[in-house]
């Protein structure tokens, strides 16, 4: 899990956050700031964890474990022409079939980053699809949320924009990496207290909240 203490937030040369307008507290508005971008930077996290658990020889593209199998250059092309290179969360091959999946630790998403990312999983199956000479029929796109209790509520929080990715829980994942989804829970909540105990001590140094304990 990632942990406060090494993220960064809001710079002190930088106008006020609109953590800081609701609280009207420089300190406090940073502080938040930090704890905003620490659950944002979850996914890349748990991308790397994930990762971590997997063996060296393994047919799963993610985080820097066969990152050129997950990488496309040149794959998405914009309203100018210009090409781009498409970079997917997680690729599985067999003989059989090619997964593309796009790996979230929340299940609750911003409407327009659900539609690129979903955008980005077509132009990355088509991609695939006409250089390898296969049928789309064999590549499947899914949007794993690491956390969610089942489709339903994957499919709620990404607003009806899935489209043909299907929905995936971090159970499911975990199956298809070999992996003990209830285990790989419970070793990423091992930074939750290290992310308290900093708060609260941030907390403390602010004048106008010490004055309060």
């Amino acid at each position: 899990m990632a942990l406060i203490k090494d993220t960064k937030g809001r710079k002190e040369s930088e106008t006020d956050s609109g953590y800081e307008r609701v609280f009207g507290n420089r300190q406090l508005g940073m502080l938040i700031s930090k704890v905003h971008a620490t659950s944002i930077r979850q996914g890349t996290e748990l991308e790397k964890f994930l990762a971590s658990k997997l063996p060296e020889n393994t047919n799963i593209a993610i985080a820097k474990i066969n990152k050129n199998e997950r990488v496309f250059k040149g794959a998405k092309t914009d309203s100018t022409g210009k090409k781009h290179k498409l970079e997917i969360d997680c690729v599985i091959k067999t003989k059989d079939k090619i997964m593309l999946i796009e790996i979230k630790d929340g299940d609750t998403f911003d409407t327009k980053k659900v539609a690129g990312e979903v955008e980005s999983l077509n132009f990355a199956r088509d991609y695939i699809s006409n250089l390898m000479k296969i049928s789309k029929d064999r590549i499947s796109m899914h949007y794993c949320s690491f956390n969610a209790r089942d489709h339903e509520q994957i499919e709620k929080g990404s607003k009806g924009l899935l489209g043909e990715c299907k929905a995936m829980t971090g159970k499911e994942l975990c199956d298809i990496f070999g992996l003990d989804f209830n285990k790989i829970v419970q070793e990423r909540k091992t930074d939750q207290k290290e992310n308290m105990e900093f708060f609260i001590n941030e907390l403390k140094k602010i004048p106008e909240i010490h004055s309060k304990f």
